[in-house]
């Protein structure tokens, strides 16, 4: 998917029933809930979770939605849904009771199955991404009976105990679902509602680094109107889109505050925020506290890691590379007219310098240990970087590994997948021509053909332009070239599959895999 905040860690289902299939468990909780918006913080499993707040109340944190819950609140969970447990601070007690089971191993047919509406009693018959409900305390008691009846079989194990359990799970999922059908919060909001706010969601997180994204282009990209997706969402989320986009920001600020050492103005740049001087009101506003504040906080609150020893001592090679990683622009600049001053090679600090401070950028992006504003800065720094060794390079002879033209195909002005694909690839050392945003077939084939290129690179985030691909390949094919060109496609709806119907040489699902990919292709040109 395109793209959430870290990752969140995944719990097995053989690890968790390795001698039932059921398990249940109760666990004291001490996790301190920080605001910063990371799912790293948050785990999911294969399985089915039932979870009562057995004593005292805290925080149940569900992707990136924040629920406080109580003694008697009862949560229950599908397969695949980010979650964890939180006490505000360390005075706070919070005990859960946990029940988990997998519904395959307990039930059939349609109850079984999760594309199926009557599954587990149609509690989870909404979309994936919202599926999870919680009660409170009018069902309570007979859900604790039910829960003690269970946690009775599993104990005992007398003859036909699965067959009771069974029974017993039956009827937790019906009390479970008649209160959830007695009280509904919002009768009007539809699954296809939840569908589409959610949808919005998905594509906020995505693309919170750019500044030009709104409400209207969102509501443009669902072919909705401005008016009906705004009033949809506040219906759906209780908040207006534009404060769930402001709190997207300012999390990922607190996340890169406390992870990096950004500027500030790194940091707006990589958030999609305004300024500094409205980033600094709008942060105190919100967490009580300046930017810089809160970054001490957090650092005096993490585990001491080493610091770096020796720095003066480092090549200016190095240095370049570990200023480049960490986005400062100005300083790369500057060690890189230092080293053609001290008549270091260009090939060399363009390899060694700038080319391995951005693989470096490059591998954490593709294994999440850094995000879209991460890249955004160091590529900035690369630039910059690049701007003193350009006029030199051509003298020095220096070649680029491969050509490559790109662009986000003709119907489609979606352009942050592209552009993070062109960062990669121009960290990767290839020289790339950016053909922008509502490419046509025709200016695909007619670039690589002008400008020599060893491959085209076709972007698309909506599914009603992705036919355009095929007609690239197709005009390539027409023009001649298709033997002497790959095509590479990617992009949130395109898949494998397609690449293969198609007739496309690659299909890769995020842009380092891309940059990685194209420096193979050119590699066996």
């Amino acid at each position: 998917m395109a793209n959430f905040d870290g990752q969140p860690s995944k719990l097995k289902k053989e690890e968790w029933l390795k001698e039932n299939p059921i398990f249940q468990n109760v666990v004291p909780c001490d996790n301190l809930f920080n605001p910063d918006f990371s799912l790293s913080q948050l785990h999911f499993h294969e399985f089915l979770e039932v979870s009562i707040i057995q004593e005292g109340s805290g925080i149940h944190r569900i992707w990136n939605k924040v629920f406080p819950c109580k003694k008697g609140d009862v949560y229950i969970l599908n397969a695949g849904v980010p979650h964890e447990y939180f006490v505000r601070d360390q005075a706070d007690k919070l005990i859960i009771h946990n029940l988990l089971f997998d519904a395959n191993d307990w039930f059939d047919g349609e109850l079984a199955f999760p594309d199926s509406p009557r599954f587990c009693y149609g509690i989870f018959d909404e979309d994936v991404l919202w599926a999870y409900v919680y009660l409170k305390s009018r069902s309570m008691e007979k859900v604790k009976k039910v829960f003690g009846a269970i946690e009775k079989e599993i104990a005992e194990k007398n003859p036909e105990w699965k067959e009771a359990v069974k029974a017993q799970l039956i009827l937790l999922l019906i009390v479970i679902r008649r209160h959830l059908a007695a009280s509904a919060e919002n009768p009007d909001v539809t699954p296809k509602d939840r569908m589409i706010v959610s949808t919005a969601m998905r594509m906020v997180m995505e693309r919170y680094c750019e500044k030009e994204l709104t409400l209207e282009s969102i509501a443009d990209t669902l072919f909705l109107s401005k008016s009906y997706l705004s009033k949809l969402f506040f219906r759906v989320t209780g908040e207006h889109f534009s404060e769930y986009l402001r709190s997207v920001r300012l999390r990922q600020a607190c996340r890169l505050l406390r992870e990096t050492q950004l500027t500030n103005e790194q940091i707006v740049y990589g958030c999609g925020l305004k300024d500094v001087p409205s980033f600094y009101q709008l942060f105190k506003a919100t967490y009580s506290v300046t930017p810089s504040r809160y970054r001490t906080e957090m650092s005096e609150n993490m585990p001491n890691k080493e610091k770096r020893k020796g720095e003066n001592k480092m090549s200016i090679l190095t240095e370049i590379s570990e200023n480049l990683q960490r986005g400062k622009a100005k300083v790369v600049k500057e060690l890189v007219q230092k080293a053609v001053d001290e008549g270091i090679s260009v090939e060399q600090i363009l390899n060694e310098g700038l080319l391995d401070g951005m693989g470096v950028v490059g591998e954490k992006f593709k294994n999440n240990e850094v995000y879209v504003p991460e890249v955004l800065v160091a590529a900035r720094a690369m630039n910059m970087g690049a701007q003193i060794l350009k006029p030199l390079m051509a003298e020095a002879g220096v070649k680029a590994t491969g050509k490559v033209c790109i662009g986000t195909v003709q119907g489609d002005l979606h352009d942050i997948g592209k552009n993070l694909v062109k960062m990669m690839m121009e960290g990767k050392g290839l020289e790339v021509v950016d053909l922008g945003t509502d490419v046509a077939p025709e200016t695909y084939v007619q670039t690589a053909i002008e400008q020599n290129c060893q491959i085209i690179c076709c972007s698309a985030l909506l599914t009603t332009t992705m036919g355009v691909m095929e007609e690239v390949v197709k005009k390539a094919q027409e023009a001649g070239i298709r033997d002497k060109v790959k095509i590479m496609i990617g992009g949130a709806p395109v898949t494998e599959e397609y690449c293969r119907k198609i007739g496309a040489d690659k299909y890769t699902p995020d842009a380092a895999s891309a940059a990685d990919a194209a420096v193979a292709l050119c590699a066996a040109c």
